[in-house]
């Protein structure tokens, strides 16, 4: 399994804190569209109720004096007044609500960042300022969502920094998947997916010197099986030729030799010692070497030049067993085919129905019922099984019309 790493949950979160972001800028553009219309609207409101006071009071009235000062409102003269009017921006855009104020004769000005009135009252004109400006409300949205933006950004560190055992652990596990050597040293972290990560790594190790040592203690078994396993052979040898057993004993040697060899095998690829050695070569010239091997000629072959992507040796043995695996179970006197069409590799012969579910022959010595089967370790399959999945094929099986169907599929 291919884990792509653009699905990883640092993306999502990613995704999420930028998302985030949008949507915290837009609730502050948002707070401060308010906030301009609230300002906007008090300014409406203060210039309401001071024209109400001047219809109420005369000018030189205290009581007008005081609500001027208390609202920081100062009355300018004409002269200023008509400078203001000329280069300051009316604050009321809307048409209807700007038609109903000057028909009240009402004049609200935008001037230095100050708001100016302009009033008809009892035949004269009054104008005032207000001393408070406006209040900077782009600066404050500027600042604002500038310090979210800084927010933001350092949570998407320490997130980002969090998740980094994570990332460890995933490219661990896609080595140790693989076979490949993983990162080792300690993280500091404390937290749990840190935790994890170092008991991965403790496990690895843990399993890589178990790996090691029953690597170790089959290659020895393996040696000191060959000595005996060789000697006899020669022994065998130079016995007299009229002993009625020599056949027997010679042959016994040499299927040993063979499940020795079968165990060596099973060794090197479930270790993943021996590396593939992928190189193109004629599939003819692979069943050729298989009829070398198994000494077997009664095979009808539908395969010719096709040239294939594989490594010789190890592809030598997925044919030799799935071919020595149908000489098992097959029926008296019939013929092995093999078949090579549209990048499909099969092995065809009759025979009675398995005895069991074909996964169950996938696993380390699984054997059938029969008189060969009963002479081998049952992993004929098994390593079968394990070297078609090192070269990315798909093996499958399936039993029809009294035929057993053993099937590679190598499209990449």
């Amino acid at each position: 399994m291919h884990i792509r790493y653009k699905n990883s949950i640092l993306t999502a979160i990613t995704l999420i804190g930028f998302l985030s972001a949008i949507l915290l800028i837009a609730t502050t553009v948002l707070l401060g569209y308010i906030a301009i219309f609230n300002d906007k609207r008090d300014a409406i409101k203060q210039s309401i109720v001071l024209y109400e006071n001047l219809h109420k009071y005369k000018d030189k009235d205290e009581r007008l004096q005081h609500y001027l000062t208390s609202n920081h409102l100062t009355m300018v003269s004409l002269d200023e007044a008509k400078a203001i009017m000329k280069r300051g921006e009316q604050l009321i855009t809307d048409k209807d609500l700007h038609k109903t104020l000057h028909d009240a004769n009402i004049e609200i000005f935008v001037e230095n960042k100050h708001y100016f009135y302009a009033y008809k009252a009892n035949e004269d004109m009054f104008y005032f300022i207000n001393e408070n400006p406006m209040t900077p409300i782009p600066k404050y949205l500027f600042f604002g969502a500038s310090i979210l933006l800084i927010l933001l950004y350092l949570l998407y560190r320490f997130i980002k920094r969090s998740m980094y055992p994570l990332q460890i652990l995933h490219r661990n596990i896609d080595k140790f998947s693989k076979g490949e050597p993983v990162e080792k040293g300690e993280l500091s972290s404390s937290d749990e997916v840190a935790t994890v990560a170092n008991a991965f790594c403790e496990a690895v190790s843990t399993i890589d010197n178990l790996q090691k040592s029953r690597i170790i203690f089959l290659r020895n078994i393996m040696h000191e099986l060959k000595t005996p396993i060789t000697r006899g052979k020669l022994i065998t040898h130079l016995l007299d030729e009229k002993i009625e057993d020599k056949k027997k004993l010679l042959d016994t040697f040499n299927d040993m030799e063979s499940q020795l060899k079968e165990l060596s095998d099973i060794e090197a690829i479930t270790s993943k010692a021996q590396k593939l050695d992928v190189k193109e070569y004629a599939l003819i010239d692979i069943v050729e070497n298989v009829y070398d091997i198994l000494e077997l000629y009664d095979i009808q072959c539908n395969v010719h030049d096709e040239i294939v992507r594989v490594d010789f040796n190890l592809f030598s043995i997925v044919l030799k067993n799935l071919v020595d695996n149908a000489r098992k179970y097959r029926s008296n006197g019939t013929l092995i085919e093999i078949q090579y069409k549209d990048k499909l590799l099969s092995v065809i012969n009759k025979g009675e129905p398995l005895s069991d579910n074909i996964n169950r022959f996938f696993e380390p010595f699984a054997r059938g019922c029969n008189d060969y089967t009963a002479e081998s370790f049952g992993l004929g399959l098994y390593l079968v099984h394990e070297v078609i999945k090192r070269h990315g094929f798909i093996f499958s099986y399936k039993y029809d019309a009294g035929k057993h169907f053993f099937s590679i599929n190598m499209n990449q």
